[in-house]
């Protein structure tokens, strides 16, 4: 069983594995350089390279990716995430223990997506963590990977690595489609790799049965699938994805380029009889 505190709520024993969501890239070095910090700190950490290629400063990118996979991972993990398009401001950085989890993340909104409502969250002490000369500019290197060495080798728990009480963070919302009875207009969160179109729009929005629906899009009506392969090679499909969002695919093709849709547009969904 998970160790809880004295409040009832579970406690952090860490795990030795930290998790890394960034906008850096693999182009750069910056990623490893995160990596060796953290090591020269923890050398028996495992870590994670959960996604570097969040596009930059995409916070709602991040905080999707991060919600989806955190129920992935076990108890004691520390979970970084650093797309910060406020570094070297006055923005605060945010440490929270959450379902026996530790989160390092900006007070930029990326947290509230993830976090439940029994998070307790502080502002991270960055003094005490921060390496000797800290910049403004990769604050990942400089306050985000020590602060995550110190978590993940036990030798601060999340809260007494913060300062202050409860801290009420910024929040935001990632877009939820709303469905008026039997149709909706849903956006496009983003193209994954493959050209895979992710909606707004989720499984449960869409009731017992999914297949009553169609998407509406380019004078195309696109059904709702179990799986890719239920398609027509080069045919267009929607099918609800391993996320449990509703996206649009291409049999075989990419979405994106056969149907002209990125981050942003909007698509009609209509329930048929």
């Amino acid at each position: 069983m998970e160790p809880l505190d004295p409040s009832g709520a579970p406690s952090f024993r860490a795990c030795g594995l930290v998790t890394l969501t960034t906008d850096f890239g693999l182009v750069d070095p910056y990623v490893g350089i995160v990596h060796g910090v953290i090591l020269a700190r923890a050398s028996g950490a495992r870590i994670v390279d959960l996604c570097h290629a969040i596009p930059p400063q995409d916070v709602a990118r991040a905080a999707y990716f991060l919600a989806h996979a955190r129920a992935y991972f076990p108890s004691g993990t520390v979970h970084v995430a650093v797309v910060d398009p406020g570094v070297g401001s006055a923005r605060r950085i945010l440490v929270a223990l959450d379902g026996g989890q530790a989160f390092l993340a900006p007070d930029n909104g990326l947290l509230a997506p993830v976090l439940s409502a029994e998070a307790r969250v502080r502002e991270l002490d960055v003094p005490r963590f921060a390496l000797p000369g800290t910049g403004r500019t990769f604050h990942g290197r400089d306050v985000f990977a020590p602060a995550a060495a110190a978590l993940v080798n036990g030798q601060v728990d999340p809260l007494s690595a913060g300062r202050g009480p409860q801290l009420a963070f910024q929040r935001t919302e990632l877009p939820r489609a709303r469905l008026d009875g039997a149709s909706a207009q849903a956006r496009v969160l983003f193209a994954d790799r493959y050209g895979n179109l992710v909606l707004d729009a989720r499984a449960a929005d869409l009731g017992d049965d999914p297949s009553r629906w169609v998407v509406e899009v380019g004078g195309h009506s696109i059904g709702v699938l179990g799986a890719y392969a239920e398609a027509a090679p080069g045919a267009p499909l929607a099918l609800v994805d391993s996320f449990g969002s509703l996206e649009i695919a291409v049999r075989d093709g990419n979405a994106a380029q056969c149907l002209g849709l990125g981050s942003g547009d909007r698509v009609n969904l209509r329930r048929i009889r």
